[in-house]
């Protein structure tokens, strides 16, 4: 169950001539910096709009001054834009799905609950078997058998 949706921002100044292409050359650190972010708040990001900003814009602070017409060019605001949701699960009594399916589609199921979860949380630890078990209960038989369809290769 999703509780929450917040738009968030990132910014981060740069000089307009020695970046021909800004949201190419600056895109991986800024989805690092947004990973990190949501990662310690334990949110989920959604995807990342650009927009490049002009000092003057509206919404736009001082340029710093280590960056004031470095070799003539005025820099640029490269803004990140994005949704991040608070995710939380009601809780229920476990189901023991577990318990009803085939060893193969247990380790399948697995490997993906440990792969979303690293997703989501990259600087956490690994999940155990017993976690994914746990997590694997709380979804629920539809959503189970919908990620074990998904991952079949036909």
């Amino acid at each position: 169950m999703i509780e929450s949706d917040n738009e968030s921002e990132v910014a981060i100044w740069y000089d307009a001539i020695e970046h021909v292409d800004p949201i190419k050359s600056c895109s991986e650190s800024i989805r690092d910096m947004i990973n990190v972010l949501c990662g310690k708040t334990k949110v989920v990001c959604g995807n990342i709009d650009y927009k490049i900003l002009m000092p003057g814009d509206d919404r736009v602070p001082s340029v710093p001054r280590w960056l004031e017409k470095i070799n003539g060019a005025i820099p640029k605001l490269l803004l990140a834009t994005f949704t991040t949701s608070v995710v939380s699960y009601v809780h229920q009594e476990t189901t023991d799905i577990i318990g009803d399916l085939d060893k193969k589609d247990v380790a399948r199921l697995r490997v993906i609950t440990k792969r979303a979860y690293h997703k989501s949380y990259p600087h956490d630890a690994s999940l155990t078997d017993h976690e994914c078990d746990q997590i694997i209960d709380k979804l629920g038989l539809e959503i189970v058998m919908e990620q074990l369809r998904s991952s079949v290769v036909h």
